[in-house]
Formats: structure tokens, C-alpha cells, sequence
């Protein structure tokens, strides 16, 4: 490799961290709190959670034509910058709703659809890019990496959000504050257009580099390579994780009545989980572990909604969240790690698209499912947290069907770990255990 390609990929990698940073806070601070938008503008609390979701299936359907020629005639930066463009444009409607107070689900979910449908739109050349730019055997220190910096962000944003809409809260000045958090993730989107622009690679496929799989073909095979095993399975799970994850914000806001502060510490605690779990894996994990890393984290995100639906004590509510996050930061990595290992790269772009597609429809699926089940249990039974309680029986049942899983010999043993609510003492004994596995390699190697 050049002097000038060096150069050249650690300015890319460098601006693809500063570009995390900036999406990441426009995450904390406004699209987590598109649900609280939703019902400071007098929309009710199930159409508020369903408008978290309902937007991301407009967006994934727009996803489907973005692979198409059409698009694939430009360089890979340049759809990036195209959608990144779109993305940052549909802020200025936001802005004009909540400056307006127009009180119209169907106009927040017209313009939130628009939101989704560039961002997801962004994320198959962007994982087509990192392929191309960043080696093999840096993948997983450099994603670590990149999701410290974007997790610590979101958990700057929460918190800069939820201060300013708790202090407006009892000054009537809500809409205004949202209208400002709207501007200001305008300005972020602008910084990561500019990073973009000036520091990323321009990277152009050569022809015959970039095969698009026919959503036939994808679906025909799903069930006969180990690829199409893997993508099934998060699909289903995504159905079971989004039977109950777009009510836990109306939850809070709605039944328990947080205040914008409490929330905001729930919310941004599991970011700090996320970081805490990200440097625990940035230094443990290695290519070996992941199989037994996707497992660990979807047992854990299987008992999280059960623990929910055990206490309404503030402080526990807050530990959950913690451990939640630490367990998401591991599913997170996992699966996309996984899918660099398992998809060919010059069918990524395609492949990438058409998962998005089935887990953002899988989340679709679910949160209907959801909002049916809620709406079919007895009056005078608390909804919320029986649908809790439903929703991790679903998961735990999902996880037997998990493909490559020694089940007599791993989960058993990963379950045994977990004491208090199993995260902490489990994750650190899982990071003891990679470690045992390292001196062993490295045993095994001088010899």
C-alpha cells in the first residue's frame, strides 16, 4: 500500500469517526425523542409508538428502489452524500410542524418516513465502503471504536435534550425547545455532509464489482446457506424484540408519568451501558467469540422486558436499562461483524438492502402485534406490562431456534452466570472467559 493510500484510508477512518459523533448526537438529541414530540403535539400514546416504527418500514420500502441502477451509476460517496442531503432537508419540515403545532400523525409520519428512507438508504454503500477501506483484521477494534465515540455521543444528546425539555415542561415552552433540537440536528446533518464531502474515500466500482441479488433469488435461498440461516433468525427476533420495544417510551411518558428528566436518565443510561459493554469487547472479543456473542447478548435482551414488568421502582428501572444497553452493544457488534464474515462483498449492497428490509418489516410485524395484543386484553389488566411479560416468553422462544448453537453446552452454561439480573457479573465472565481462551491460543501457538 502507498504512502498516499495510508494516508488517504486513516482520513477516511478519522472523518468516519467524526461523522459517527455527529449522527449520534442528532440520535440523542432528536430522533430519540420523536415519541415525546409526538405526544407534546397531542397525539396519543400508542399511535406515538407506532409512529417510531411505521416511519423506518416507509423508509426501508424506498431502501428497495435505492440498489437499483438508477442509483448504482454513481460512486459510492456520492449516494452517500446524496442521501445524507435528504436526510438533512427533512429536519426543515420538523422544524415547520412544530412551529406550527400542527397536530396531524399523518403529516409527522409522512415527514419521519422521509427521515428513514434516506437514512436507511445510507446504510448499504456505507457498509459497502468500510468493507472496501477498512482491513479485515482491524474490523472489530475499529467498529468498537466507532461505537464508543457513537454511543457517547447519543448519551450527550439525551442528556443536553432532556434538560432542556424538563426545564420547558413547566414553562409552556415545550414545542419551542423541539423546534430548537430540530435546528440543531439540521446544523449536525450539515457537519456530516461536509465530512463526508472533504475526507471520505471516493471509492469507484469497477465494473462488474457490484452484483445485485434479485429479492427472489435472496428469499428462495434464505433457508439453505448458513447466511440466509442467520438472517432468519434476526428477522424473527427483531418480530419478538418489536412486540413490546415502541411502548416502553409511552410507558414511561404515559403510565408512569416520567418527567423529561427521569426519562432522560432512563434513556441515556443504556448508552452508557452500550459504551461500558463496547470497551469491555473492544479489548476481549475476536473473531471466535462472535457465534457465542450473538447468543449471550439475545438471551439477555430476551429477559429485559420481563424485568420491566417486575417493579415500576424507578432506580431499578434505571439498572435494567444499564444492563439492557450492555446487552445491546453486543448483539450490535455481533451481527454486524456476522455479516461481514458471511456475506459475499459484491452482492453486499444487495444483501445489506434486503436485510434491512425483513428486520425493519419484522419490526413492522411486531409492533401491530403489539399494539393488537394490548388492545385485546381484559379491561382493568395492566396492558403495558403483561405485553412485557409476553414479549420476552416470545424471545426466549425465538432463541432455541437459533442457528449454530450449542444448546446443551452454551446456554446453560451462560444462563448459570447470571446472578442480580445476570448483565454485569455474566458479561465480565464472558470477557474472563475470552481471555482464558487467548492465553490458551497463545499456549498452543509457542508450542
Amino acid at each position: 500500500m502507498s504512502k498516499t493510500a495510508l494516508i488517504s484510508t486513516k482520513q477516511h477512518i478519522t472523518a468516519s469517526f467524526r461523522d459517527a459523533t455527529y449522527t449520534s448526537l442528532n440520535i440523542g438529541m432528536a430522533e430519540s425523542y420523536f415519541c415525546a414530540f409526538m405526544l407534546a403535539l397531542g397525539i396519543s400514546e400508542v399511535i406515538a409508538g407506532l409512529g417510531t416504527v411505521i416511519p423506518q418500514f416507509i423508509g426501508v420500502i424506498f431502501q428497495l428502489f435505492s440498489i437499483r441502477s438508477f442509483f448504482r451509476r454513481y460512486s459510492l460517496k456520492n449516494r452517500l452524500l446524496l442521501f445524507l442531503t435528504i436526510q438533512a432537508l427533512s429536519m426543515i419540515p420538523l422544524i415547520m410542524i412544530g412551529w406550527m403545532k400542527v397536530n396531524s400523525a399523518v403529516v409527522v409520519i409522512g415527514v419521519l418516513g422521509v427521515y428513514w428512507a434516506s437514512l436507511l438508504s445510507l446504510n448499504p454503500p456505507w457498509n459497502r465502503l468500510i468493507g472496501h477501506t477498512v482491513p479485515l483484521k482491524f474490523r472489530i477494534k475499529f467498529f468498537s471504536i466507532r461505537s464508543q465515540f457513537a454511543q457517547s455521543s447519543v448519551f450527550v444528546g439525551l442528556i443536553a435534550s432532556g434538560l432542556l425539555l424538563y426545564w420547558a415542561k413547566d414553562k409552556g415552552h415545550e414545542l419551542q425547545v423541539f423546534v430548537g433540537i430540530f435546528i440543531a440536528g439540521f446544523a449536525l446533518k450539515c457537519f456530516s455532509l461536509y465530512e463526508v464531502k472533504k475526507n471520505h474515500l471516493d471509492y469507484n466500482l469497477a465494473p462488474g464489482s457490484e452484483h445485485r441479488v434479485q429479492f427472489r433469488d435472496f428469499l428462495k435461498n434464505i433457508r439453505k446457506t448458513d447466511q440466509g440461516k442467520l438472517i432468519l433468525f434476526l428477522f424473527f427476533f427483531y418480530i419478538t424484540v418489536h412486540f413490546s420495544a415502541p411502548y416502553f417510551n409511552p410507558y414511561m411518558l404515559g403510565k408512569l408519568k416520567f418527567n423529561y428528566l427521569e426519562y432522560m436518565i432512563v434513556t441515556s443510561i443504556a448508552y452508557f451501558g452500550r459504551v461500558f459493554a463496547f470497551r469491555i469487547l473492544q479489548k476481549r472479543a475476536k473473531s471466535r467469540h462472535i457465534n457465542k456473542l450473538l447468543i449471550f447478548s439475545t438471551i439477555g435482551i430476551a429477559t429485559s422486558p420481563l424485568l420491566w414488568s417486575l417493579t415500576q421502582n424507578y432506580w431499578l428501572i434505571v439498572s435494567i436499562e444499564f444492563l439492557s444497553g450492555c446487552y445491546w452493544a453486543a448483539f450490535e457488534l455481533s451481527t454486524i461483524l456476522l455479516y461481514f464474515q458471511k456475506i459475499d462483498d459484491r452482492e453486499r449492497t444487495s444483501i445489506i438492502t434486503y436485510i434491512t428490509f425483513l428486520n425493519t418489516t419484522g419490526m413492522v410485524i411486531g409492533s401491530m402485534l403489539g399494539a393488537w395484543f394490548m388492545k385485546s386484553l381484559p379491561i382493568g389488566w395492566n396492558n403495558y406490562l403483561v405485553l412485557f411479560a409476553a414479549s420476552s416468553f416470545l424471545r426466549i422462544l425465538v432463541i432455541l431456534f437459533a442457528p449454530h448453537v450449542n444448546f446443551k453446552g452454551q446456554i446453560p452454561r451462560l444462563m448459570g452466570l447470571n446472578r442480580t439480573f445476570g448483565v454485569v457479573p455474566s458479561f465480565s465472565s464472558l470477557a474472563r472467559q475470552f481471555s482464558r481462551e487467548d492465553k490458551k491460543d497463545s499456549e498452543e501457538d509457542k508450542k
